[in-house]
């Protein structure tokens, strides 16, 4: 089968189809199903509504399985493939034969015969598909079946032929818009006219007993033929009871099968709603996570620097600790050596009686420039200690406190070396 539609979409409709690798899938998946097993493919012009007519498509001409009251009957059909197919629809009519007419004022069946359902409405070009077409015809004629058997004898006048007689001979290939379905129809069918009358000289009274005697015929020959036809049915379905009953298993396994696939097409389609929430989801996350991650390490680096200037300020402490004390063991030994000279040159002594303020002043330049930085140095310290505070009641930021500690540092570690090499020369040079 596959091979036979494959001929006739590379030789006869070579050109008409995007994508025939498409509708050879579809077409070959419906065909090796139960529903499709009736169906033959074959090429026919389409022709629109308003005249103009396509080159020949594919068109799956045959009869659908549908279950009504426990009893399986094949309904004739044609489905059309359009050129646009798969972004547009499959056409598909329903075609009764002699002795069958279309059901009127059916819900998805019009008087032409073209077949309207949600399905078709909703037709997505990746998400519908011929099989699962098939199944939903075969549950919505099942529970409403959209043709009935004529009564034998009544004249073949079906819906069809009266809506090709309003839009034209071509119309059997493609139906009016769904719009136009609920449109009145100048003729329907009725298979009870009236014979017309040999005698037509009679009276008019003659003429309608005539006339009723004839309908009164006709529906008792009617009423006849329909309870032979239910007769016969109810033999035929006695003894084909046991026969079908495999077969409706069947059916029924393959129909819950049908059913699985939509359903499983419904869940993926919920699911890849999910899965495109779940992925913007977790994109704004990632990008959360990436922007405290950054962060994170930016923190890191303030503290790296932080621990590495705290290290440089405690051995500039102690350096200057060591500078200090140094600077005490040479003023004692400045004092004592003072002490000594003092006892033997009387003309210190008037300088004993000196207040005990007057020590602290310096005596020479290197002296005041001492004075100076230490004190220097002791204001440093004390705001090393209240920037210290406010850190830790977090008056100031992190990120003041480090610039302002980087700048005293840098100050005070100047003033200590300043003072280093003051004490330096002082030690060379203790009375310049």
């Amino acid at each position: 089968m596959a091979n036979s539609i494959h001929n006739l979409l590379s030789r006869n409709l070579s050109g008409v189809y995007r994508d025939p690798q498409r509708i050879l899938r579809d077409v070959d998946t419906l065909l090796n199903t139960s529903l499709g097993r009736n169906l033959r493919p074959k090429t026919e012009p389409l022709t629109s509504n308003d005249g103009s007519v396509t080159p020949s498509v594919l068109v799956l001409h045959g009869t659908l399985p549908m279950v009504y009251r426990n009893v399986t009957y094949n309904i004739p059909i044609d489905l059309y493939l359009p050129p646009q197919y798969p972004q547009c629809p499959p056409i598909v009519f329903v075609r009764p034969v002699s002795n069958m007419a279309i059901k009127e004022n059916h819900r998805h069946v019009g008087r032409d015969g073209r077949v309207y359902m949600p399905y078709l409405h909703e037709w997505g070009a990746q998400t519908h598909e011929l099989r699962e077409l098939a199944v939903w015809m075969s549950s919505l004629f099942g529970s409403e079946p959209p043709c009935y058997a004529k009564p034998a004898g009544a004249s073949r006048v079906t819906a069809t032929s009266n809506v090709a007689s309003s839009y034209g001979s071509s119309i059997s290939q493609r139906p009016p818009a769904y719009a136009q379905v609920t449109q009145s129809i100048a003729s329907s069918y009725n298979p009870y006219n009236a014979v017309s009358n040999s005698n037509n000289n009679g009276s008019r009274e003659a003429e309608e007993q005539e006339r009723r005697k004839q309908q009164q015929i006709e529906k008792e020959i009617a009423e006849a033929n329909l309870a032979a036809q239910v007769a016969r049915e109810e033999s035929l379905r006695e003894a084909k009871l046991k026969a079908e009953h495999s077969r409706l298993q069947k059916d029924h396994e393959e129909k819950l099968s049908s059913m699985r696939v939509m359903a499983t097409s419904k869940v993926q389609y919920e699911l890849q709603v999910v899965f495109r929430d779940a992925k913007d989801d977790l994109r704004v996350t990632l990008k959360n996570q990436k922007l405290l991650d950054y962060g994170k390490e930016e923190i890191q680096q303030l503290l790296k620097e932080g621990e590495e200037r705290k290290k440089e300020l405690m051995t500039l402490n102690d350096e200057m600790d060591g500078a200090v004390k140094n600077l005490e063991g040479w003023l004692e030994a400045a004092e004592t050596q003072q002490q000594q000279e003092g006892e033997n040159d009387d003309s210190n002594l008037s300088s004993q009686s000196s207040k005990v303020d007057q020590m602290a002043l310096p005596v020479d330049t290197h002296s005041s420039q001492m004075l100076q930085l230490a004190a220097e140095n002791a204001a440093i310290d004390d705001c090393f200690y209240f920037l210290d505070q406010s850190l830790t009641q977090k008056n100031i930021p992190l990120k003041v406190f480090l610039e302002e500690v980087r700048k005293l540092s840098k100050r005070q570690f100047t003033v200590k070396a300043h003072l280093i090499k003051i004490s330096q020369a002082k030690a060379l040079n203790p009375f310049a």
